[in-house]
């Protein structure tokens, strides 16, 4: 009933097995419309499925992508159809029935996850574990093969990790071709949504897939130390981090291990603040570069951060939101009480001005030994990069109070500052929708406990837009990941103003080719099939 309907008629139509689940789940929210509190439920099933075409269709069935919302049932059911490569008539009788099946599942489960953890409102931080689980002791790889396939379908990872293998030994090739190595990227991606809150089964069934097309006998730490730096693609530019290259590409089993590490710390710290009112946005490589640019520490290369932005109500609830992360054991508490004394100086010194961003960059693992590094070379440890916002200063970056971005209504320019706590660059750099860039100096002030620095939220010059840093983080895929502080309505309201602006754009300059993932700083390091995403969803054009 709700694929025939559609979200815009939710409110007259009874589904309340639906509504229900939304409730159970912490979506329903007084300040919300229904209708915007079943697409967050709807969209965190599908995610569970995956980045794959069967996630994109189902994101297409149910309107979920821009500009579909308020397309009728037949136009919605053949763009699901295009989306997954088959005709409508075939979609229509064997694939849609298959999607509504597995989202309803996918509900289903968040639904019993929550029961047995209970009602995220009321979900204690768990104890911090004096030691790590240990890492399993060597297996047949024969035993764990048993295993892996019993759990999911690894034909894709196994068929694009041989040919890249296969690329890798032949001494006349020169790269690994960009959609090869994406492609195994997506697969990597795919397998993930089977293992969620299971990330050591995760790494220890790649390692027998992986190690039996390297006709490797056992999982032991050789085995697991020769994929993750594996030298076959050491003579590879992109993988070689020479000087002239540009960053350096992670190993496949590398990009796999990073990856499922800090998403199993995100969750963690999601758990963690899930005692006081937060939401959680996801920016960064592990947003944008998920299996594919996630690297770990190699030599005098820096591990891949994890950059995270968490929104208060206000700052009052800054000192609850650090207090809960005592029980992250990827956090030390040396460093977390570092975090802390920042805070009370940001409080002490009334710097919030609803303006004003609060960040800090926490080690991770840096004084505890992660389980799933125990067999790796090197000790696993990267920063976590956190930015903590009021919804007024979340509202400002997000040009809530302008129906459009453009400068007669919201300015010319707009600026931000942020309390971070080194001055680590003076530079302010933005890309507009047709890959230009602009950079400018950034104003830089010391302050107690750290700096405050000022950067643009956005500029338009010469009639292009450019987005900021912050609007970086947020852009280009508004990767929510927990609310119980109302955002999504914000987020989504912002998507159709950058949407509204890049279609001004384009009729303004319609020989150029203009795309939403060319304003990203980072757009380079997006993984094919992420950009593919990001730019195929684009309605503006």
């Amino acid at each position: 009933m709700l694929r025939v309907q559609g979200l815009p008629h939710v409110h007259a139509i009874r589904v309340p097995h639906v509504e229900d689940a939304a409730s159970n789940l912490g979506h329903l929210d007084d300040s919300l419309p229904l209708a915007e509190a079943i697409a967050t439920l709807l969209h965190q099933a599908i995610e569970r499925l995956g980045e794959n075409r069967d996630a994109d269709a189902a994101l297409y069935t149910f309107g979920l992508v821009q500009g579909t919302k308020t397309f009728n049932a037949t136009d919605r059911r053949a763009a699901a159809a295009r989306a997954q490569g088959v005709s409508v008539e075939r979609f229509r009788k064997g694939y849609e029935p298959r999607l509504l099946e597995s989202v309803a599942t996918e509900i289903l489960a968040l639904l019993a996850l929550t029961a047995a953890a209970g009602r995220p409102d009321r979900v204690e931080p768990p104890a911090r574990p004096a030691t790590p689980a240990p890492f399993p002791v060597e297996r047949q790889v024969a035993e764990i093969l048993r295993a892996a396939h019993a759990t999911a379908d690894w034909d894709l990872v196994e068929g694009v990790y041989r040919q890249c293998q296969e690329i890798a030994k032949d001494p006349h090739g020169r790269t690994i071709p960009l959609n090869v190595a994406g492609f195994l990227a997506e697969a990597f991606g795919r397998i993930a949504a089977n293992y969620y809150d299971r990330e050591e089964e995760l790494i220890v069934h790649a390692l027998g897939v992986l190690g039996n097309i390297d006709e490797s006998e056992t999982v032991s730490p050789a085995l697991f130390r020769r994929l993750y730096h594996d030298p076959r693609f050491a003579r590879f530019r992109q993988y070689s981090g020479a000087n002239d290259a540009p960053r350096r590409r992670p190993r496949p089993f590398e990009a796999l291990v990073e990856t499922v590490r800090r998403y199993r710390d995100l969750n963690s710290l999601g758990l963690a603040l899930s005692k006081v009112p937060t939401s959680g946005i996801l920016g960064g490589s592990v947003n944008y570069g998920r299996f594919f640019t996630v690297r770990g520490q190699f030599e005098n290369d820096p591990a891949s951060d994890l950059d995270l932005v968490v929104v208060l109500p206000d700052f009052g609830f800054l000192d609850s939101a650090i207090a809960s992360l005592d029980a992250v054991r990827a956090i030390a508490g040396e460093d977390l009480r570092a975090l802390a004394e920042r805070a009370r100086l940001f409080t002490e010194k009334d710097l919030d001005d609803g303006r004003t961003v609060f960040s800090h960059q926490v080690p991770m693992w840096g004084a505890a030994d992660d389980s799933l590094m125990a067999w790796a070379p090197n000790s696993g440890t990267y920063r976590l990069d956190v930015r903590f916002l009021s919804l007024a200063a979340l509202d400002w970056l997000l040009v809530a109070d302008s129906s459009k971005l453009n400068g007669s209504s919201a300015g010319q320019t707009r600026s931000v500052r942020d309390y971070c706590a080194t001055n680590s660059s003076n530079e302010d750099h933005h890309r507009s929708f047709g890959g230009h860039n602009l950079r400018s100096q950034l104003e830089m002030h010391p302050a107690e406990g750290g700096f405050l620095r000022s950067s643009r939220v956005y500029q338009i010059d010469d009639d292009r837009y450019y987005p900021g840093v912050f609007q970086n983080l947020v852009l280009p895929r508004f990767a929510q990941r927990w609310e119980s502080v109302p955002i999504s309505g914000r987020l989504e309201a912002f998507r159709w103003k950058i949407t509204e602006r890049l279609r001004w754009e384009r009729r303004e300059r319609p020989y150029e080719m203009l795309r939403l993932s060319l304003s990203h700083i980072r757009s380079e390091l997006f993984a094919p099939h992420v950009l593919r995403s990001v730019d195929g969803a684009d309605t503006s054009a």
